[in-house]
C-alpha cells in the first residue's frame, strides 16, 4: 500500500515538474518571439502599432522566413521549428483567453439571472 502511494506521489511530482518546465519554456519562447518582432520593427512604442504587430504575427512569423536562408538548410530547419513553436504557443494562449472569457461570461450571466 505505502509503496503504491509513494510511487503515485513520485509520478505526480514528476508531472508537476514537467508542466512547470513546459510553462517556463513557453514563456521564454514567447519572450524570444516578442524580442525578435521588436528588433524587426525597430522598437515600436505606439500601442496601436503593437496591436498591429500582434495581428500580423498571429499565424506564423513572417519575418522569420526572411532570415538568411541562403546559408544552408540549418537556418531553414530552425526557422520552421521556431514558426511551429510560436504557432503552438499562440494557439495555447488564445485557447486560454477564450476559455477565461467564456467563464467570465457564464458567471456574469448567472449573476444577472
Amino acid at each position: 500500500m505505502d509503496a503504491n502511494k509513494r510511487k503515485n506521489a513520485a509520478v505526480h511530482e514528476k508531472n508537476m515538474e514537467e508542466d512547470a518546465a513546459t510553462k517556463i519554456q513557453a514563456s521564454f519562447r514567447g519572450y524570444q518571439v516578442r524580442k525578435q518582432l521588436k528588433l524587426k520593427n525597430g522598437g515600436v512604442e505606439n500601442s496601436s502599432q503593437r496591436r498591429s504587430i500582434r495581428r500580423k504575427s498571429s499565424g506564423k512569423l513572417r519575418g522569420a522566413e526572411k532570415i538568411k536562408t541562403n546559408q544552408g538548410g540549418k537556418n531553414k530547419q530552425s526557422t520552421e521549428l521556431e514558426e511551429k513553436s510560436a504557432t503552438k504557443i499562440q494557439a495555447g494562449i488564445r485557447g486560454f483567453l477564450v476559455r477565461r472569457r467564456q467563464k467570465k461570461d457564464t458567471k456574469n450571466t448567472a449573476q444577472s439571472s
